[in-house]
């Protein structure tokens, strides 16, 4: 019984579309992103974006759509499950379109509106070889489908559809909207429940046949008296063909106009043509034509180089130029030359428009785009499923690379992953996902790792730094622009300029020729300065009085050890064992009391955590050395209210007094890297046993940060805490629960806040000793996966981590040309492309290309794997290959054994040849587990001085009974094997022999297997399903012992590429966590997600929430959250069993307290839950902490 949660969401974009969706004049651009919409605001500063949420549902296609009488476009899409729908964006108020200046405000106020459902699934029809096509016609008339061969799906649009509100300039209270909730940490696939205009906006569907089975491209021509489709099919001899039909409305039936085109040579799409212009343009991989069926004037084309056309957009209304993208990246324009030069109509003969000719050029190169955009004033967004998405900037004239295009913003995608490792590169303790991204050209390695980021803004050599601390003009004012910064026998203090410069300060009365221990601001607008000598007040220059007020100093012989210090309020430590507590006024520091300890005193804090007086504390803390305890203080008295001992010989190093969404800490950190939190009472005077966790191994500074990410008590930023040690971590609260983020350095001494204007929201950091260096950055949103991109510009397959010599084995495909092509309208000769295998080294630290290894020609690789043998101390990387030209099972593939050498090169030790394609490699108690073709092999090394490049494998043995093994996985002695077909087989290695155990029955198209635990295993198949199977040991019966029996099936959306065990969060988190996770997962859509396990009574209830929440929480467009989620293959369909929505769970946190109430009751026909509120929320937070 499993969980699932997405960790990140999918961030490949299959649709983009542009339109006004949230008000008239309002320009949007809408993208589709499997099972998510985003819907962005295009302005002066870009984009913005207002919207995003999920269906439940894989978008095909995409379009803007405006019935009539409507002055915005609605949202049209179409699922894999052939159902339609068309939503609308509505402002709750009747106020009208959006304004781009002020998008924070209005973004909430948008709802998603359903306005129609229709089901377009016909079980006898054969689905289209050439996927879904859906379009309409120029009036919005007619909307037209290919669905199924043969087949035309046509819905006439509603005349009278009705208007949405301030539609007409009048509200339709009659008219519920649906609002959309926004999920946490993964975008929401439902809407809160309302009532909606379900199948209003289209007339019933009716079926019209179509003898052209092959369909490539249709589109609605403009200009038409009737709605007239042009067609673009391949007959049964791949001869391409482009015809036009007309419809009847009146008669719902078609008929051939007589006009057809023969012969189109690699002719791919056609490309409508508005009016007044009219006709259309075919696009080929080597020419591109415009044809206008209703003029006698001939087609006019052009000689394009030999590419494929992905994706298209036209740039201006009048249908002149339009951008096209290649498979290889390249952008184009394409221009259409009129019989007037003007543009103009040369309507005194009233004559039509005529296109002479084409003009085609290429303006620069961007990731490879599956949709473009036109947006406004030269920009156009390019949508990417294999590198990252970007917002180009369109020049008239060329850069100095010849380019006349420019990168302006890029969004990151890490689809498709086609493989990932685990690990732990920092040793923090937490794991991270090091990625295969991305294809060809626009392939790469990603880092993906969660905690919080800290942006580099400027980086200063500056050795020595031993403290810390920014100073302000006083204690209200929100501008920190000015650093002190203490080294071991000085003090120096600096202030940014507007420029960015950091000028030395001479502030009359601080002390420079000594360490400062402790520097702030205090009351009046004055400066603390505590060294060991002494604690000085200081009057800045901006006062009257400038320079050195007031200042203590202890007895002669003895020095400051310790300070800590609030606005009014300042403690020291002198002599090693006694405690001073000094009054800091607005003209002198006045000592109030002191007492002397048994032991010497390792640190204190008085921070104040009075939510009445923020300025003075009633309590301290004290950390002792030598009995090691952890003391509260009373002040002004000085009376112990509490202590606690702590258990063993490690000192506390630094504690701090914090308070978190109101509850008040305090947090202790010790010398091995070990923190303890303490959860104080109202009166905050006792200490109850903490809570202990490790979040390094050196010794641990706490400094209170803020942020701007997240909304405290008071309405401003929260306070934060940054835990300084070499795992570096921010200590924030959620839910009243502390969470754990580690930061992407690898060691922080001391950090301080430094909100400056030139750096507004920044951190002020000092790395280790070795690194030298004072880092100026700003932080991230903490509850979010990071993202690092290593470009290798090819296709990463595989990988692995070799630890033993830290470094990542990659194997990748690039394609190359045999001859460079030259672009112009000439014509080409065509050059082949050509597929080159390579296994490549990479650093895991910096992930520079180490050295490669080049695989034979006509070879491709197949599977890595870190591999270490029986009786052979190094660690090799095993290699397996198959031969690239073969259309069938191939028929000869390698084993490669490398080794990598001390300088990090590959060196090949061992290569054998075998029968068939090695498409999946495993390290399997010290031997090597191949899968080749429909064989299962297994390895074993030889060891001796003797041994030549081909004899150090041998076969032990052997296993047959698949079609082709593709995937692997193994747990103690047994094996796993993924079929392409023949789904799972259970095996095991007993007695040097291979021998099946069990295997499902069912036939499935797997992509990707792993092992749960003993009993439980995992797969997904082509079909975006998971499912778990296990093994029966219940039954007496031989035959269904041999059968491997279903344990749960759940649809995701979504196919899953690789299972692997691991997990995104810290491994020393406090383990009260109700379920376990088990798996990461990563998609063809760029998604990672978890696998968590839970325990039968956790499994009850949570499906029993799920099952309530989704008749309170409806779907987007009347969607049902169970249809989705029915475990879906190519041969059967079954509900969904033993799997639970952790995206929709996590949206129970987001209820309103009726709709709470609601889901216990159990709505419709669900069933009421007996389990208090409270139990469920709790159980929900620490459910969601499983991926952040």
């Amino acid at each position: 019984m499993n969980i699932v949660f997405t960790a990140r969401k999918s961030s490949a974009v299959f649709q983009a579309i542009k339109g006004n969706f949230t008000g008239p004049e309002d320009l949007n651009l809408i993208l589709g992103k499997g099972t998510r919409v985003e819907v962005y605001l295009i302005g002066r500063d870009g984009l913005k974006l207002i919207k995003e949420f999920g269906i439940y549902g894989e978008i095909v296609c995409m379009e803007p759509f405006r019935p009539p009488g409507h002055i915005t476009d609605m949202l049209l899409l179409t699922t894999t499950h052939y159902q339609m729908l068309t939503l609308s964006l509505r402002l709750t108020s009747a106020d009208g379109s959006a304004q781009a200046g002020d998008i924070t405000s209005i973004a909430s106020q948008f709802n998603i509106v359903s306005d129609s459902l229709t089901d377009l699934q016909d079980r006898h029809a054969r689905p289209s070889d050439h996927g879904q096509i859906v379009i309409i016609d120029p009036t919005s008339t007619i909307v037209c489908c290919h669905l199924y061969q043969g087949l035309l799906k046509c819905i006439a649009v509603n005349p009278h559809t009705p208007l949405p509100p301030g539609a007409n300039g009048q509200q339709q209270q009659q008219q519920q909207h649906q609002q959309q909730h926004s999920g946490r940490g993964s975008s929401s696939h439902s809407s809160r429940s309302s009532s909606r205009l379900v199948d209003k906006t289209f007339l019933d569907h009716y079926n019209v046949p179509i003898e052209e089975i092959t369909i490539m491209s249709m589109v609605f021509l403009h200009g038409c008296q009737r709605p007239t489709l042009a067609v673009l099919y391949q007959d049964k001899k791949e001869i391409r063909h482009v015809k036009t039909y007309e419809f009847d409305l009146k008669t719902n039936d078609k008929s051939e106009t007589g006009w057809m085109q023969s012969g189109l040579t690699g002719a791919v799409t056609c490309i409508a043509v508005p009016s007044p212009i009219g006709g259309f343009l075919v696009v080929g991989e080597y020419s591109i034509s415009y044809f206008n069926p209703a003029l006698p004037s001939p087609p006019r084309s052009i000689t394009i180089n030999a590419t494929i056309m992905q994706c298209y957009n036209r740039v201006d209304d009048q249908g002149i130029r339009y951008l096209l993208g290649d498979h290889k990246g390249m952008l184009y324009i394409l221009v259409l030359i009129l019989n007037n030069a003007s543009g103009t109509s040369t309507s005194q003969s009233n004559r039509p428009f005529q296109v002479v000719d084409l003009k085609f050029e290429p303006l620069g190169t961007t990731s490879i785009p599956t949709a473009i955009v036109y947006l406004d004033n030269d920009h156009a967004f390019v949508g990417s499923h294999l590198g990252d998405s970007q917002l180009v900037l369109l020049h008239t004239e060329p850069d100095q690379n010849g380019e006349y295009l420019e990168v302006m913003e890029t969004f990151t995608n890490i689809a498709p992953v086609t493989d990932f490792e685990v690990v732990d590169l920092e040793g923090q303790g937490q794991g991270q996902v090091v990625a295969c991204a991305g294809g060809f050209k626009d392939g790469s390695l990603r880092i993906v790792r969660n905690g919080v980021g800290i942006n580099d803004r400027a980086v200063l050599e500056l050795p020595g730094i031993k403290g810390l601390w920014s100073l302000k003009e006083n204690l209200d004012a929100p501008i920190e622009d000015t650093l002190v910064m203490s080294f071991l026998n000085s003090t120096r203090v600096v202030r940014v300029t507007s420029d960015a410069e950091m000028v030395q300060e001479e502030m009359e009365g601080f002390l420079n020729d000594s360490q400062t221990l402790l520097s702030g601001n205090v009351q009046a607008g004055l400066i603390l300065q505590v060294t060991p000598e002494s604690v000085r007040l200081i009057a800045p220059s901006q006062h009257i009085q400038a320079g050195l007020i007031s200042e203590w100093k202890p007895l002669s012989g003895q020095f400051i050890s310790v300070a800590s210090m609030n606005a009014t309020q300042c403690l020291v430590a002198v002599g090693g064992k006694t405690l001073v507590y000094l009054d800091i006024g607005s003209e002198a520091i006045r000592e109030v009391r002191r007492t002397t300890f048994e032991n010497e005193i390792a640190c204190v804090d008085v921070t104040s955590i009075d939510l009445a007086n923020p300025h003075a504390s009633q309590v301290c803390a004290v950390g002792l050395w030598t009995d090691i305890k952890v003391i509260l203080v009373r002040l002004p008295t000085m009376e112990t209210l509490a202590s606690h001992s702590l258990p063993g010989e490690i000192l506390p190093r630094s504690m701090l007094l914090s308070r978190f969404e109101g509850v008040p800490y305090l947090l202790v950190g010790l010398g091995d890297g070990q923190l303890l939190t303490f959860v104080l009472d109202a009166a905050l005077s006792t200490l109850p046993t903490p809570k202990r966790i490790s979040l390094g191994t050196q010794p641990i500074m706490l400094r209170q940060i803020s942020s701007g990410q997240g909304k405290g008590e008071t309405g401003g930023t929260s306070n934060h805490v940054f835990a300084c040690s070499d795992r570096p971590t921010v200590i924030y609260s959620s839910n009243r629960k502390l969470l754990y983020s580690n930061v992407n350095l690898k060691q922080v001494a001391t950090v301080t806040s430094f909100n400056c204007e030139v750096f507004p929201g920044a951190l002020a950091i000092v790395g280790s000793d070795e690194e030298a260096v004072l880092r100026i950055g700003s932080i991230d949103e903490f509850q979010e996966l990071h993202v690092q991109t290593f470009p290798i510009n090819e296709s990463a397959r595989r990988i692995a981590y070799l630890a033993s010599r830290k470094c990542f084995g990659v194997i990748s495909i690039k394609v190359v040309n045999d001859e460079p092509e030259s672009v112009g309208n000439s014509m080409i000769e065509t050059s082949e492309e050509q597929e080159l295998g390579f296994v490549r080294l990479h650093d895991d630290q910096t992930f520079d290309l180490l050295h490669t290894y080049e695989l034979q020609t006509e070879e491709a690789p197949q599977c890595i794997a870190a591999v270490t043998f029986a009786g052979d101390p190094t660690s090799y990387i095993a290699v397996g290959t198959a031969e690239s030209e073969s259309d069938n099972m191939p028929a000869k593939g390698r084993i490669l054994i490398l080794e990598v050498t001390e300088n990090s090169q590959l060196k090949l030790v061992t290569e054998l040849e075998v029968k068939g394609g090695v498409m999946a490699i495993k390290e399997f108690q010290g031997k090597l587990l191949c899968g080749v073709n429909e064989q299962l092999r297994l390895y074993s090394w030889k060891t001796g001085d003797n041994l030549t490049t081909e004899s150090n494998l041998t076969q032990e043995c052997s296993h047959r009974g698949f079609i082709l093994i593709l995937s692997l996985a193994t747990h103690g002695e047994f094996i796993v094997a993924g079929d392409l077909i023949r789904s799972v087989t259970l095996l095991r290695y007993i007695d040097k022999k291979i021998v099946e155990i069990a295997r499902d029955p069912n036939m499935d198209m797997l992509t990707a297997i792993e092992i749960i635990d003993d009993e439980t295993f995992i797969a997904a198949n082509n079909a975006s399903s998971i499912f778990t199977l296990i093994k029966n040991t219940e039954t007496t019966s031989e035959d269904e012992a041999k059968r491997l029996q279903w344990s749960g099936g759940w649809h995701m959306g979504d196919q899953v590429n690789r299972f692997k065990h691991g997990s995104l969060v810290m491994a020393n988190q406090e383990n009260d966590a109700p379920a376990v996770p088990k798996l990461l997962f990563a998609t063809v859509s760029g998604a990672i997600g978890v696998v968590a396990t839970l325990t039968a009574e956790k499994y009850e209830l949570l499906h029993h929430l799920e099952t309530n929440m989704s008749s309170v929480i409806k779907g987007v467009g009347g969607l049902d959250h169970a249809s989705w989620r029915m475990f879906r293959s190519d041969a059967r369909t079954l509900p969904s069993s033993n799997f639970v929505d952790g995206d929709l769970i996590e949206l129970f946190l987001d209820l309103s307290q009726d709709e709470i109430n609601n889901v216990l009751e159990g709505p419709e026909d669900g069933k009421p839950i007996k389990v208090p509120v409270d139990e469920i929320t709790k159980l929900v937070e620490e459910l969601s902490r499983l991926h952040y």
